[in-house]
């Protein structure tokens, strides 16, 4: 799978502004969440949070730097996993449209084109 599992610890850290709350939305641990941004800390050389004595933190302006690049990451390792592996409900180009099925009796096209989404509903 393509991924860095720090990226997302990383990034979750920064959306709840805790370790603790970081760690109950992934399923992991305090103690992994620490472990990894320290990796990425020793990794990258920088603070990339301020730690507060109640367990909150503040991301720092090298944190901030590198949020902008950790986005990045994630959403190219996204683009090659679905480049791969589409899920269902990507949407496919104009010569390709996905298959959704709705029901038993209905299913829907979904395709784009020149940025534009079209939908189409099929009864079978």
């Amino acid at each position: 799978m393509l991924e860095d599992k720090r990226l997302k610890v990383f990034a979750a850290v920064v959306e709840f502004g805790n370790f603790t709350a970081a760690a109950s939305s992934l399923g992991l641990t305090q103690p992994a969440v620490s472990q990894n941004i320290a990796e990425l800390e020793k990794e990258l050389g920088v603070r990339l949070f301020e730690r507060s004595t109640r367990g909150d933190v503040r991301i720092t302006d090298e944190g901030r730097r590198f949020e902008s690049y950790a986005r990045q990451i994630m959403h190219w390792y996204k683009a090659a996993r679905e480049a791969f592996h589409p899920s269902p409900l990507s949407v496919s180009g104009p010569e390709k449209p996905a298959v959704l099925p709705l029901d038993g009796a209905t299913d829907a096209l979904v395709w784009s084109s020149e940025g534009d989404l079209h939908i189409e509903i099929r009864h079978k």
